[in-house]
């Protein structure tokens, strides 16, 4: 039987909305953690198959991650739970989430995890979105039966601009924390291409600026995901995301970005 120390963890990368950069998120998060010693598996729940594309040109001989396609149907001589299945030892599942769940598809995905990890960019399309999607997982009723930590992402920004700015903004009036921030560089593009994550290439100066980042990340979800009773949100009657004056107020404003 396993315990909380040892049962296997599971990470979350969603966003309503395609185009967020959920795939760099959970490839660069599995390359982290198996760089830090940990056993993991990334699952690609994603149609679109990005995740499994990775795997697949991913070099051997670097920071192993195994990879379960969840997307693709089993075939005639699979149940689904041996499609699925991770290899025994996994420590930390990291799930490439789908962009469409909805409904019983988000109501399982949901009862699986452990952690949600929301990634948003700087535009008024992505903040619109990301403060839909916040509501609408924060008020499920699967969520709200078991509430998990959440913690929100700045991803591809660009400090010191308007569009960051403003971006930043409005994450402080949310109900839930903003627990990292990654930059719009091409060192992410070049990694994906090559099945790597910025941890594999950390003899680029590039890389090495993003580095820390990621280092941060992982302490902050290794934090969440060995603490019992970690979620940083209370559930309360009504919807906490997105709902102040002042979350609302930033909303009209960034449809100005």
């Amino acid at each position: 039987m396993q315990t909380m120390e040892n049962r296997t963890r599971r990470i979350l990368v969603i966003n309503g909305k395609g185009g967020c950069g959920k795939t760099t998120i959970a490839t660069n998060l599995a390359v982290t953690f198996s760089s830090m010693q940990k056993t993991v598996a990334l699952m690609d729940n994603d149609p679109q198959g990005s995740s499994t594309h990775w795997a697949e040109v991913r070099p051997a001989g670097l920071a192993p991650v195994s990879t379960i396609a969840s997307h693709q149907r089993p075939n005639m001589y699979q149940t689904s739970s041996f499609h699925n299945r991770v290899p025994s030892d996994t420590e930390v599942i990291v799930v490439d989430g789908h962009s469409n769940a909805r409904g019983k598809d988000l109501d399982s995905l949901l009862r699986q995890t452990d952690l949600i990890l929301v990634p948003i960019l700087p535009s008024a399309i992505d903040i619109r979105a990301g403060s839909r999607f916040i509501t609408d997982l924060v008020t499920n009723k699967q969520y709200r039966l078991n509430p998990k930590p959440v913690g929100v992402i700045a991803n591809r920004v660009q400090p010191n601009t308007e569009s960051h700015d403003k971006l930043i903004n409005f994450l402080s009036c949310l109900d839930v924390p903003a627990v990292a921030q990654f930059r719009d560089s091409p060192i992410y593009v070049d990694a994906a291409e090559q099945g790597l994550g910025v941890m594999d290439m950390i003899g680029i100066r590039a890389a090495r600026k993003e580095a820390a980042a990621w280092k941060n990340l992982v302490k902050w979800v290794s934090t969440k995901l060995y603490t019992k009773n970690a979620s940083d949100l209370k559930v309360a009657k009504k919807p906490l995301a997105a709902s102040r004056k002042d979350a609302a107020s930033e909303h009209n404003q960034s449809a100005e970005i």
